[in-house]
């Protein structure tokens, strides 16, 4: 949860700096008088410019199978990745008492260093 607010909050910085200096854009004047304005002509006949409906909705599918793909790519890579070390739901190949066992000798085991060397310090004294 903290990486997604973390990503949120760095997406939210970097979309507000990019914004900022849009409406700086403008030429400065600089105390000059404004250029005259020009007279545009509209031209009646229409164009044939930009996209028909099917380029649009051919576009837009393509960018939903992209992303599509993108999202297969991300979560299968991750079901893998997990599943290598053994954080999945396939059953773990040592007995589920093994790291606890672990932790048993490791910790017995320290504490016999320590008895050993409180006794080594007492005879030293």
């Amino acid at each position: 949860m903290r990486t997604r607010v973390g990503s949120l909050i760095a997406v939210t910085a970097v979309v507000l700096a990019l914004a900022a200096p849009a409406g700086a854009q403008q030429a400065p004047t600089l105390g000059a008088p404004p250029p005259p304005e020009t007279v545009q002509t509209t031209d009646t006949s229409t164009g044939n410019g930009g996209l028909k409906t099917w380029q649009e909705a051919l576009i837009f599918a393509a960018g939903v199978i992209l992303i599509g793909g993108i999202a297969v790519a991300i979560l299968t890579d991750a079901r893998e990745r997990a599943r290598r070390l053994g954080h999945g739901r396939d059953p773990v190949t040592e007995p589920s008492d093994a790291p606890h066992r672990h932790k048993q000798r490791s910790k017995q085991r320290a504490r016999a260093k320590g008895k050993a060397a409180r006794a080594q310090r007492r005879r030293n004294r």
